[in-house]
């Protein structure tokens, strides 16, 4: 059953797709351009949620990107294998145990494809994508006022510059995707305000949205060994697993900037922790997404 409404949703939200698809920016021999009064960015548009977006983001068949998706697993695996001792492989990982069906991996192939799409600026779903994380973020859903693609005010929401899409190598537009649910569906607002103010604090700042894109390329790692796979056959879904610890990620790093009054120097070394947790103990941070927000 859970195959079959994946399916099912995925040939419906293709089909709802199409009128769209007809109004989508396409650039002119192939460039693009950061026109921030092309049509994309002067639409008017309301906040979406994660799940609104990814729905639609994930109707296309993406070709090249999942090949490259593809590669970038098969990759990851045969390292693994490589790294594995000798003595280990004479008497089995238990990978065998924890392959997963073919829906599952169709889901697990999807979100790495997300990862190797980089944002266009003449994609009209990618900028609704930007936008509405940004309105999320400030707890703004009205449509009222005009959010610039270039500018100093995606800083105050903890890229590095004035231009997010320089953030995203790596992670490409899913992790856009996480921040965006994160924000829409993960935490309530009380909590993303939380974590918002203290990105901005005079003494604990630290940039919001690249501490979210370093936690996606720690989850994607993981993924794509198939480290999560007992996870995702347990509750039949990889994106409920990969966006569940992604938030429980930011649960822990909030516990730990406050209670340990961190501040940016202390960002590489509780980094390095969390990964380290990712690896070690996804499980926990799962369970962690499932108690109340601090």
């Amino acid at each position: 059953m859970a195959e079959q409404s994946w399916v099912e949703s995925q040939a419906t939200a293709a089909t709802e797709w199409e009128e769209v698809e007809m109004t989508r920016m396409t650039t002119s021999g192939g460039k693009e351009e950061k026109n921030d009064d092309s049509a994309v960015h002067r639409a008017s548009l309301v906040a979406c949620s994660f799940e609104s977006l990814w729905t639609r983001l994930t109707a296309f068949p993406l070709i090249d990107a999942k090949a490259a998706a593809r590669e970038a697993i098969d990759q990851s695996r045969a390292a693994g294998r490589r790294r594995r001792r000798p003595t280990l492989l004479c008497f089995g990982s238990g990978a065998s145990r924890q392959q997963l069906p073919p829906a599952l991996a169709d889901e697990q192939l999807l979100i790495v494809t997300m990862t190797k799409v980089p944002y266009n600026d003449s994609d009209s779903l990618h900028w609704e994508l930007l936008y509405s994380v940004y309105k999320h973020m400030i707890n703004d859903r009205s449509n009222q006022s005009r959010v610039p693609r270039i500018g100093a005010h995606w800083e105050t929401i903890g890229f590095q510059g004035d231009d997010p899409a320089t953030d995203l190598r790596g992670v490409g537009i899913f992790g856009l995707c996480q921040l965006l649910f994160l924000i829409s569906e993960g935490l309530n607002s009380q909590m993303v305000a939380k974590l918002l103010d203290l990105s901005r604090d005079d003494r604990q700042n630290f940039p919001l949205s690249v501490v979210g894109l370093n936690f996606t390329k720690m989850i994607i790692d993981r993924l794509k060994q198939g480290k999560l796979n007992k996870l995702i056959l347990k509750e039949n879904s990889c994106i409920t697993i990969v966006n569940g610890i992604y938030r429980g990620c930011f649960l822990i790093f909030y516990r730990m900037w406050v209670s340990r009054k961190c501040t940016i120097l202390d960002f590489n070394a509780v980094s390095t922790e969390i990964n380290d947790t990712v690896k070690r103990r996804p499980k926990y941070l799962l369970n962690m997404a499932n108690l109340p927000e601090a």
